[in-house]
């Protein structure tokens, strides 16, 4: 049976012997009465300084005894300790309620071999203070002992186990009757059966068990799914480990250790439930757990630890191997495996561990297996050893670990190779290189002990942490206990240093001493006069011995270069020294004390001192002679420079002196002068005067008379150093009438006071005011001397408020709060007009409540209809402003067009002014038969793209549609100015595409900052829903809806609105008179244009075709909602019956953004002949074009309005009369 090992409270006891103080009287007499009690006479002054106990600032905190005493204890011996934290009892006797307590404080306690009845011991909970129990050492048991988890109360670890382990186990019963989770840091016990543990939390499960599990004690093994170390030992008997693939997951389970029997399985046992598994170890499995000869288990691939023994497979390892990339440590020893071990490797690095022992495997051991910790004994391996273990079978473990194995013999070790290298960034010392070895203590240090290596990588890398840079010795002795080596190292990176070149007098040896050379043949390259290689045969840190290749002279005196190899992984330096040397004697070599090279010469290490080469020789010696000590030449009569090439030539003679004498200097390379700054010429004869700043002659500005000092300028520039720009003005500057003078720096005019202007030729009048150009109300006309006011002021010195109004919210027809937005000053600008403004709607008073800059608010009596808005103000009593029609009673009773036509047509919604139609009939006054609606001609739309204009056709009747004007209204109702719009617009391709039924046309009015942007949809393929606000309305296919966008408007007067003009046409097309039996003049109907109804309709008929105008009288200016009225601006006929035309106005308020949203559709309805040779019965087709007139401004502001103002009405003034034909 293989010894089943626990380690129990490693870090709770050890040996005392401190005295840690006196003890107190207490403490002193409860210690002497456990000493009486085990029979020893101890000196009380020996009482701390034994191992039985320790103390602290006079109290017993930890007691460990042990001995043959007959004496019972109980916790009451120990009751007195008032600190006692540890516990241990060894070999005595102890009650059997002992567990109960009390103790004083939170206790770690421990029975070993003590004799008890220990099935007493668990009747009831343990004491609440016990948190770690350790009961071991148990003898034989022939009675039932029941431990209930729950009974352990506050230990976070319990151990029980027996003194051997026999069939006692089957009296153990652990019973789990936890109602919740509890957790442990360890449970050890020795057991039969493992109870059902889902709720249990551990960190480490030991379970030892004489006879196999019964059936219930295995089947609770899929609950530990809350164990991460997981130990099991079953002495006899099988076990079914497929129980293991049963734990649910998520679980914990990071080691699986189970030795003993396990029962044949039925197939592969999958653990991939187990996903951060880490470590397996299966030991003494028997023969019969494989699956047809292979290891039956499927791993999760986090498994990095793998071992399994006592088995017998046949097949599938490599493969096994290949599976599990990740797997570190590998161990089948003791399997009964046949297998070639030479198909195995270890290319990757990857096994740390790898062991095949006790098996058959035969075959050679591959030398990628040198990085990892290998057994392979006890197999039929033949071949040679890899050297990186055969240098090292002086270690015991490495020498069992290859044993009983067929290999060849083993040569001496030649190959071991280290290097040392110390990193000062992380103060680590790397031992790197060649067959190393594998363990710490095989590496010694002989010259520091104190200090070790470890291993990083096997047999190739060795780590020591204990050295500093400080502390590090430039060499350190090594020597390798498993090779039986010696090694000076050094921990620098170094050159070789060369004291003595000895020469072989019968061959051509070098022998080489010195210091820094290391022992790897390969890494050593000896070049000799840069021609002849020398070999290397054999070296030490301290000689290095060659052997010269080739033909040589043997006399010779050469230069001699050793160069060194120093590699730490992927890195590579060549330390290098030179030096010379006699090929037929001995030479001394001495090292320069100075870096030579740094200082452009060489060592010569004949005499220890630098020696300098001279330039070129000094020209080979024939124009000057070279000092090798300073490496200088000196030339000969008529030569100059540093290797004495260049000819010595003469200067020109000023007043017998070379250039002139003084500080001017003679190039005598070229026989020229360098004048000082303040001469010039070829013999600096000539004085030499600057100009400023060099007259700018690198910018071109001018040119320098360097003999007189003054500069020429450019054409463009001026002033004495050409730095100022010369510009002419493009004009005189009304410089003959004295307006004005030219500034040729700037090249723009200066102007009297009393002119201005680019050429001074207007007249400058200051104005007689500052035309509250603080305030930002206006601006003076310095050409006329009047005040320029901005549209919200008017006056002489702009201080007077132009008032207006954008939008009004009206009450009911029983009066109430009235809400006018405008702008109407502000206190800011002095003028106080805030708290003078009067207000008169109709003929009534509007009494002021509140008023500020945008806002009036005031109350009016009771009303119906549409009236006006008079605002005055006492202050500025001329300025008046007049809102026609700007104010509309709500009414809550609402009518509906034609009253529906009839109760069998429909009725009224009187909330909204819309008819509800019966099943039968349709329409917007229900007057249309459902029944001849499938009859009606088709309609067609279409867009023009170069004019924005939109036509709906209907038959041999067609309709246009266009936007021709934008008219700015002052309030007495007069054109101030009008825009064209029609034919000035410009489509928009970005959003336009030829298959888009959505076309946008923009265009900028001319003098003026507002854009108008236009979009058509062209509803093609089905009726379309659109809402403004809470009023939702259905566009028909075949039609056009519009949107206009007005912004920035810029106008002439703050009083002032705009008006934008629709225009639309009706005529026949070259078909017309097929249908002559339809043939009708153009008139207007105007009897549903009702302030009542929240729509109002216009009938427009011809050719037996009626034309329906429909208008929401809803309007949102600047983000509020007013109400708005439209007009028919004229009503022309001519003599041609085929066409007609109307234009009307939509009255926009005072507004920034104004966005207009109409729709024209067509409808069908009777009274229209299709074909004329019908009866007689006449049917009206109905043609009727919605237009829905919303100002948008903001959407979220809409949705608010068309709540609060859906019953707003207007008046419309039509009239009924024929229309005037336009021409096509």
């Amino acid at each position: 049976m293989i010894k089943f090992l626990f380690i129990l409270l490693i870090s709770y006891f050890f040996t005392i012997n401190v005295t840690n103080g006196q003890l107190n009287n207490k403490e002193n007499l409860c210690l002497s009465n456990i000493f009486t009690n085990l029979g020893l006479s101890i000196q009380s002054t020996d009482y701390c300084s034994l191992y039985y106990a320790k103390c602290d600032g006079g109290f017993v905190t930890i007691l460990d005894i042990a001995s043959h005493s007959i004496y019972e204890f109980s916790p009451t011996d120990f009751q007195c300790f008032s600190k006692l934290s540890v516990l241990s009892i060894s070999s005595l006797k102890v009650y059997s309620n002992f567990l109960k307590g009390p103790f004083n404080s939170e206790i770690t306690l421990s029975f070993h071999n003590c004799s008890t009845t220990y099935s007493d011991l668990f009747t009831t909970p343990i004491h609440s203070n016990i948190t770690f129990l350790a009961i071991d050492r148990i003898p034989p048991q022939s009675s039932t002992i029941n431990i209930y988890i729950s009974y352990l109360n506050r230990a976070n670890s319990f151990i029980f186990s027996l003194n051997v382990l026999d069939s006692s186990t089957g009296h153990i019963i652990l019973t789990n009757d936890l109602v919740s989770t509890r957790e442990f840091s360890q449970l050890t016990m020795d057991l039969k059966d493992l109870p059902q543990m889902s709720n249990i939390i551990t960190q480490t499960l030991n379970i030892r068990t004489f006879n196999a599990p019964t059936s219930k004690g295995l089947s609770n093994i899929p609950t530990l799914k809350y164990i991460t170390n997981i130990y099991i030992f079953i002495d006899q008997g099988f076990s079914d480990f497929s129980e293991f693939s049963l734990i649910a997951n998520p679980n914990n389970l990071k080691i699986l250790s189970f030795a003993g029997n396990l029962s044949p399985p039925t197939g592969i046992i999958s653990l991939t439930n187990l996903l951060v598994l880490d470590s397996i170890s299966l030991l003494l499995v028997s023969n019969n757990f494989n699956y047809q000869g292979t290891i039956p288990l499927i791993l999760p691939q986090t498994v990095s630890k793998f071992s399994i023994s006592g088995g017998l497979f046949s097949d599938g390892i490599k493969e096994f191997l290949s599976a599990y990339p990740i797997i570190n440590s590998f161990s089948i020893a003791n399997n009964q495996i046949n297998g070639n071990f030479s198909e195995f490797k270890n290319d990757g690095g990857n096994y740390q561990m790898f062991s095949i022992g006790w098996n058959n495997f035969e075959g050679t051991v591959d030398s990628s297996w040198c990085t990892t910790l290998l057994t392979v004994s006890r197999n039929t391996l033949t071949g040679d050893l890899p050297s990186c273990f055969a240098c090292h079978l002086f270690n015991p473990t490495i020498n069992n670990s290859i044993s009983q194995n067929l290999f060849n013999p083993i040569q001496p070790c030649t190959t071991l190779i280290p290097n040392l290298r110390f990193n000062s960034s992380n103060n680590l010392l790397y031992l790197y290189g060649d067959d190393l070895g594998f363990y710490t203590n095989d590496i010694k240090i002989t010259s520091s002990p104190s200090n070790s290596f470890t291993p990083s990588i096997y047999s190739k890398l060795f780590v020591c942490d204990t050295f500093t840079q400080t502390s590090l010795p430039d060499t350190l002795e090594v020597f390798f206990k498993s090779a039986n080596q010696n090694f000076t190292l050094s921990t620098l990176e170094k050159p070789p240093s060369v004291t003595l070149v000895t020469v072989s007098s019968q061959s051509a040896l070098l022998f080489f001493d010195g210091l820094y050379f290391n022992y790897n043949k390969s890494s050593i390259k000896i070049t000799i006069d840069n021609n002849f290689q020398c070999l290397i045969t054999q070296t030490t840190f301290s000689q290095v011995t060659c052997l010269i290749q080739g033909i040589y002279e043997k006399n010779s005196f050469v230069q001699i270069s050793i160069v060194v190899e120093s590699y730490y992984t992927n890195k590579l330096n060549n330390l290098q020294t030179t030096f010379f040397a006699y090929l037929n004697q001995s030479t001394s070599v001495y090292q320069c004390q100075t870096d030579c090279i740094s200082l452009g010469g060489f060592c010569n290490t004949l005499i220890g001192q630098c020696s300098f080469n001279c330039p070129n020789d000094c020209t080979n010696s024939l124009s000057g002679s070279c000092n090798t000590s300073t490496g200088n030449c000196t030339c000969n009569p008529g030569y100059q420079g540093i290797d004495c090439s260049l000819p010595l030539l003469s200067c020109p003679i000023y007043q017998s002196m070379p250039c002139n004498g003084g500080s001017n200097i003679c190039y005598t390379q070229n026989g020229t002068c360098q004048c000082s700054s303040n001469y010039q010429g070829s013999d600096c004869s000539l004085p030499f005067k600057s100009c400023p700043l060099d007259c700018g002659a690198p910018l071109n500005q001018g040119s320098c008379n360097n003999q007189t000092g003054t500069c020429t300028c450019a054409s463009n520039y001026q002033g004495s150093d050409c730095s100022i720009p010369y510009i002419p003005c493009t004009s005189d500057c009304s410089v003959p009438l004295n307006q004005g003078s030219c500034n040729n720096q700037t090249g723009t005019c200066q102007c009297a006071s009393n002119y201005q202007g680019l050429d001074c030729s207007l007249p400058y009048i200051p104005c007689t005011s500052d035309c509250s150009a603080p305030l930002n109300q206006g601006s003076c006309n310095n050409q006329t001397g009047v005040c320029k006011c901005i549209s919200n002021y008017q006056g002489s010195d702009c201080t007077i408020p132009s008032h207006y109004i954008t939008s009004v919210i009206p009450c009911s027809i029983d009066g109430g709060e009235v809400s006018i937005n405008g702008w109407f000053g502000n206190d800011q600008d002095g003028t106080h007009t805030l708290s003078s403004y009067n207000v008169i709607i109709g003929n009534l008073n509007c009494i002021v409540t509140s008023i500020n800059q945008s806002t009036i608010k005031c109350n009016l009596g009771a009303g119906t209809g549409t009236k006006n808005i008079k605002i005055t103000n006492s202050i500025h009593s001329n300025v008046v402003f007049n809102g026609n029609g700007l104010f509309n009673y709500q009414n809550p009773i609402k009518s509906c067009p034609n009253s529906c036509t009839s109760l069998k047509n429909g009725k009224c919604n009187s909330n909204t002014g819309e008819c509800q139609c019966n099943d039968k009939f349709r329409g917007f006054d229900c007057s249309t038969p459902i029944t001849i609606i499938d009859t009606a001609p088709t309609t067609n739309t279409s867009i023009d793209k170069d004019t924005g204009e939109a036509t709906i056709s209907n038959q041999n009747t067609n309709y246009e549609i266009s936007i021709i004007s934008l008219n700015e209204v002052s309030i007495d109702g007069l054109i101030i100015n009008s825009h064209p719009l029609k034919g000035n617009w410009s489509i928009d391709n970005s959003t336009t595409t030829s298959n888009s039924n959505i076309f946008k046309f923009s265009q900028q009015l001319i003098n003026n900052t507002c854009t108008i942007t236009y979009t058509i949809e062209e509803i093609k393929l089905k009726d379309k829903s659109f809402t403004f606000g809470t009023t939702t309305f259905t566009v028909e296919k075949d039609s056009i809806k519009l949107s206009v966008l007005v912004k920035d408007y810029q106008y002439q007067s703050s009083l002032n609105t705009l008006q934008l003009v629709f225009y639309s046409a009706v005529g026949d097309d070259s078909n017309s008179n097929k249908n002559d039996c339809n043939k009708q003049e153009t008139s207007i109907d105007t009897s549903n244009a009702n302030n009542q109804q929240v729509s109002n309709y216009i009938q427009i008929s011809k050719n037996s075709k009626t034309l329906v105008g429909r208008f929401i009288n809803q309007v949102i200016a600047d983000s509020r909602p007013t109400f708005m009225s439209s007009t028919i601006i004229n009503d022309n006929n001519n003599n041609d019956k085929s066409t007609s035309s109307i234009k009307i106005g939509l009255n926009l308020p005072h507004c920034n953004e104004c966005l207009i949203d109409p729709d024209f559709s067509i409808l069908v309805s009777p009274d229209f002949k299709d074909s004329c040779d019908q009866s007689s019965n006449k049917n009206k087709w109905l043609i009727p074009v919605a237009v829905v007139v919303p100002v948008v401004g903001c959407a979220a502001i809409a949705v608010v309005s068309i709540l609060l103002f859906k019953k707003y009405k207007y008046n419309i003034k039509f009239m009924a009369i024929k229309l005037k034909p336009f021409k096509k």
